[in-house]
Parts: structure tokens; sequence; C-alpha cells
């Protein structure tokens, strides 16, 4: 089977250049081949001449063109993933079968929060001296479509993101864990003064004000009172704070001025105290997974995800 995958590539490569397809995936991406040459470091002309290389060679128009401005048609959308497959399978056998002394070229992407955790897990399982690291901070929605389009190798987000997208994707995931949500405080929070052992009822808990995020920290869509998975209308609270950035939110929690509801793995991160709620019934879970596309070549990532499904 590989060696047969080798043949089609190779024979692709013959025909077409690999690095024509690569820029075609970004301006397929953008739809701008103004924005795509900043990507690129290329100028607009030099990608406009790539496109009309590729459509020569395919005899088929790829993007429809409205002044300067350009749109993936159809038959582009049908090449586009051609190319996706072309592009990762060719890295992939090239990783398999390339010298393993150079270094490899990863690119990782997700939510802030998420990457930041488990960053250095990753990283401990690709080795430092091995690879080049590439992080783009994306909201889990936008960070699977990365991964599906080709831009991105792996993309880090929760199982409900996937739930929540077409059944025709072709991307596989490997669980990291599972994190459960918890009202978190710093020690030096006056809560503290009046229940040293962090245990109250939700009836005590209106006494204290939590800083919420604008936006789920995940996802970067508005969920709920809080967007942060607590349930407000059965359980209300005082909000005194409300974040469009999650770090902030964090400086808020240190420095004893709030209480938020966040991820363990966040607690954890960031040295605080969990409060335990007696009488809360609702316990708010997400499992978070590493997504990818799987390749038929026994490279890098074959043997990345290898170890870490492990």
């Amino acid at each position: 089977m590989i060696w047969f995958l080798l043949i089609c590539i190779w024979c692709w490569w013959l025909f077409m250049d690999i690095e024509d397809l690569r820029q075609f995936l970004v301006i397929a991406q953008v739809n701008n081949l103004q924005l795509a040459s900043l990507e690129l470091n290329k100028t607009a002309g030099a990608l406009s001449k790539v496109i009309k290389r590729l459509e020569t060679k395919l005899n088929t128009q790829l993007f429809d063109r409205s002044g300067r401005n350009i749109i993936l048609n159809l038959q582009g959308e049908r090449f586009r993933q051609y190319a996706q497959n072309i592009v990762h399978e060719f890295d992939q056998v090239l990783s398999e079968f390339g010298n393993v002394s150079n270094k490899i070229k990863v690119n990782i992407t997700g939510p802030s929060v998420l990457v930041q955790f488990w960053l250095p897990q990753l990283i401990e399982k690709l080795g430092k001296d091995n690879c080049e690291v590439n992080l783009q901070v994306d909201w889990e929605g936008q960070a699977l479509n990365q991964v599906e389009n080709g831009m991105m190798h792996m993309a880090l987000a929760t199982q409900f993101a996937s739930f929540e997208r077409s059944n025709n994707s072709d991307l596989t995931s490997v669980v990291l864990g599972e994190t459960v949500f918890r009202v978190v405080a710093a020690e030096n929070h006056t809560l503290f003064n009046d229940y040293p052992d962090g245990q109250i009822n939700c009836s005590q808990l209106q006494d204290y004000i939590f800083a919420c995020p604008s936006v789920s920290p995940f996802c970067g869509i508005k969920r709920g009172v809080g967007s942060d998975g607590w349930q407000d209308e059965k359980v209300p609270r005082t909000i005194g704070f409300r974040c469009n950035d999650f770090s902030v939110l964090m400086s808020l929690v240190s420095q004893g001025d709030a209480l938020a509801y966040v991820p363990d793995f966040i607690a954890e991160q960031y040295g605080l105290n969990v409060v335990e709620v007696s009488d809360i019934n609702h316990v708010n879970k997400e499992v978070i997974a590493l997504y990818y596309k799987p390749s038929k070549a026994a490279g890098w990532l074959n043997k990345f995800i290898h170890s870490i499904a492990k």
C-alpha cells in the first residue's frame, strides 16, 4: 500500500510543483491574493501566476473572478480537497524516508487556555531538539478547520466541538484527558476568612462576586449568562466582572478580587484553591482531545500520535 502511495505522489510531483499546491491552499483559504501574499511573503503577481499555472495544467478554472476579487468555485473546492491530501501525504512520506537528523516543522493550534496547559506535554513527546513548533491560537472551531484545510497539523479542542461539526470530517482524535469545572479562589480571598474549610452552600455563594468570560474560553461563543458553563438559571450568582481576555480574568482571581468557575487544570496552573459548593448537583465536564488528519505513511505524525496514545 505504501509503495502505491509513493508512486502516486511521485507521479503528481513530476506533473505539478508541490509548492504550487501549498500556495494554492493558502490562497483558497483567504480568497484574497493580497492577504495570501502577506502570509506567504510573495507578491500578489507571483501568486496570480501560481493560479494560472495550476488552471492551465488542469484545464480547469479554480477561482471565479469579480474585478480584483477571487472566489474559489466548485471545481476549485474539489481540487482543494485533493491538494490537501497530496501535500499532507507528501510531507509524511518525506518524513518517513528522509534524513532523521532534519528538524520537523510542527504546526499546532487551539484555544489559548488549552495550548498553554497541554503544550509542554506535547513538546516533551515531540522532543525539543527534533522539531520546530509553530503555534497559532484560534478558537476551537477555527482550529479544527485549520487542520482540515491543511494549514495546521494538529488542533487542541474539546470533544464537544467535534460533535458540532459535519459527519463528513476526515479528522481523527486522541483523547488527552478530562477536565471538571470548579469554583476557585485565591488563598487570600475573603471567603476563606468566613469559611476556612472552603465549603459553602449556594445561598452563601451569592455573597461573593464572580469574574466571568464574555465568551467561552474554548469556542469564543457567548454561552449562557457567564459563558463559563455555570447554570445561572438554576443557581444564581453575583457577577462583578466580565472579561474578554481570559488572562485578565485570571489576574482578578489570583489577586483575590473575585471567584471564577474554571477547568480544574486552570486551578492547578494558577495555584488556586477549590471552593466546594455543597448543594450543587450539576457537574460540568469537558473531554480534551488532539485532532489531526491521519496519514498512510509512517512519518513523524503517526509516530507522535502513537506515543501520545500510549
